[in-house]
């Protein structure tokens, strides 16, 4: 039996190896882990509305070697018949696809820009230094997710108040999705004339709206740099993080308070031929009053 000496301060060779060295070989591991199990096709969040495809790189020559260059095009409808190429002709073509890895590996790339919610049809070639171009291959369709659902239309509109240049708004907020969630942005609209869908954009578009927060929360706002003594018409619209749109809200009106005084007089002056009668009614009618 050997018994190791506790004063014995010399190290083995695994005690030698350097940290940086075990990190590294650490690293590579996971690196190569991700190649061998890249991610599978699938819909992206609706985030971005985009989808993952994957492959087996072909080669050079057939299956062997290296090949030179993809492309990738996709479309919304799938062939007519057998008409591939008219299909490939009309199709979109994706850009910054990667460069073609040894014959057998696995290629894969993200598409993004896509529509949410909606069916796509891919198809994608190969082709080497020459350009020799493979023939088609096989389509991968894939329906993208996302958010398609507006924020409700704001329902309970009220003007709470008026000056002599601002009306003053109170409403409850929406959500992203009808009313769950907080929607992106308030677009508050007046003019003098009542608004509706066809007029909407016409109206003019105040500035400073608040940002929206969580739905069934109480948001206010004012509307100012109107006019004196003029009813104006007011209504909202909400968009989320998706662009979408919610309708138009209940519109209501209000009169800002009139700020306009009466003209100063001009003509003041005395007039010594009026007869004493004229000035003795016209006293008397003042005081009448």
């Amino acid at each position: 039996m050997r018994f190791t000496d506790p004063t014995d301060h010399r190290t083995t060779r695994s005690e030698r190896i350097p940290l940086w060295v075990l990190i590294a070989a650490f690293l590579a591991g996971l690196v190569l882990l991700g190649v061998m199990k890249p991610p599978a096709a699938r819909a992206q969040t609706s985030a971005d509305s985009s989808v993952v495809l994957q492959w087996t790189a072909p080669g050079d020559d057939g299956n062997t070697g290296q090949a030179a260059t993809y492309d990738l095009r996709y479309r919304t409808v799938t062939v007519s018949g057998t008409d591939t190429t008219s299909w490939w002709n009309a199709a979109t073509p994706v850009t910054g696809e990667p460069i073609p890895r040894t014959a057998g590996s696995v290629d894969s790339m993200r598409v993004r820009g896509l529509n949410p919610v909606s069916t796509y049809y891919f198809l994608i070639r190969t082709a080497d230094e020459v350009p020799n171009w493979s023939g088609f291959s096989n389509m991968a369709v894939k329906t993208t997710g996302g958010d398609i659902t507006p924020p409700s239309a704001i329902a309970n509109l009220t003007a709470t108040g008026s000056t002599a240049t601002s009306i003053s708004l109170s409403w409850t907020a929406p959500g992203d999705d009808g009313s769950t969630g907080t929607a992106t942005s308030y677009d508050v609209r007046y003019s003098t004339s009542t608004i509706t869908t066809a007029n909407w954009g016409s109206a003019t578009q105040a500035t400073g709206e608040p940002t929206p927060t969580a739905a069934g929360t109480t948001q206010t706002f004012t509307v100012g740099s109107l006019a004196g003594s003029t009813t104006y018409y007011v209504a909202v619209r909400t968009t989320d993080d998706r662009g979408n749109l919610s309708a138009i809200s209940n519109v209501v009106n209000r009169a800002t308070l009139d700020n306009i005084a009466p003209a100063a007089v001009r003509d003041l002056s005395y007039n010594d031929a009026a007869p004493a009668t004229w000035l003795l009614a016209a006293a008397d009618a003042q005081a009448t009053r």
